[in-house]
Parts: C-alpha cells; sequence; structure tokens
C-alpha cells in the first residue's frame, strides 16, 4: 500500500512508521522517502515492540524520529494545519 501511494502522491506523500515487530513497512517508506515525501518514525522508548522503526531508523528512510505522542502534531504541521480562530 505504501508503495502505491509513494507511486501517486510521490512527494505529497506521507508516510509514519509505528511499533511493530519486523521490517515489513521499510519497503513502503523507502519509497515514500525515494518520492521526496515526509517520512515519521515512532521513537524507541515509546514504543512496545521497535522492530519496524528501527529498520526505517536504520536504513536511513525516516526525516522525524519522535515519541508517540508527538506524531498527530508532525501530521498536523507537514498538512500546515492552522487552528481557526
Amino acid at each position: 500500500m505504501m508503495r502505491s501511494v509513494a507511486e501517486v502522491f510521490r512527494s505529497s506523500a506521507m508516510g509514519i512508521i509505528m511499533t511493530g515487530m519486523g521490517s515489513d513497512g521499510l519497503d513502503g517508506m523507502r519509497a515514500i522517502a525515494r518520492e521526496g515525501g515526509f517520512t515519521v518514525g515512532q521513537d524507541e522508548a515509546s514504543c512496545t515492540v521497535y522492530g519496524m522503526p528501527r529498520a526505517c531508523a536504520e536504513n536511513g528512510v525516516l526525516q522525524r524520529i519522535v515519541p508517540l505522542m508527538q506524531i498527530p502534531e508532525q501530521i498536523l504541521t507537514a498538512t500546515a494545519y492552522r487552528k481557526r480562530a
């Protein structure tokens, strides 16, 4: 799915990788990064299992590595969300 998102949305794509076992998200996150999309990974301290975020971090495909509670802020910032007065 992430590879398809990268192919269609290119630099407008966003990939978020969170706690999980294995490295199956790496290929998709790599595709998003290769197309110039925005990539975020959950940090080790807030993960239950640091497998998937670690694979992405070790392969240099993450632009940001943040605690779980900061992921929504990263999404809102990347999409230029602004609260209305």
